[in-house]
């Protein structure tokens, strides 16, 4: 049995797993099912934006349009780079409620 099929094994009844980093939108595993391997009464979720193709090209046209004033991003706080610290703890709090932005 392979290390991730046992960790969804050893979840705890009402818990949830979250899936997330799969390489090269496969699993490392042939063929690989978690749902075969979560016990019953538990979630699986997963993070993946791999699916989502954008070209850099209409990235930068959002880019643009928020330099040209015409989206208007929620910030909620803006840090330096001295104080990414602080601001990896305020973002862990959950109290953002918008966009947190590291000014280089």
């Amino acid at each position: 049995m392979y290390s991730c099929q046992k960790s969804l094994a050893s979840v705890v009844l009402g818990e949830i797993v979250c899936i997330t980093g799969m390489h090269s939108e496969q699993w490392s595993i042939k063929d690989f099912a978690p749902i075969d391997y979560i016990p019953a009464a538990s979630f699986v979720t997963v993070y993946d934006s791999g699916h989502i193709r954008v070209e850099g090209k209409y990235f930068q046209d959002f880019i643009n349009e928020i330099e040209n004033g015409n989206i208007h991003p929620k910030i909620k706080r803006v840090f330096t780079l001295e104080e990414i610290v602080e601001a990896h703890t305020f973002m862990e709090s959950n109290s953002g409620g918008g966009k947190i932005v590291v000014v280089l």
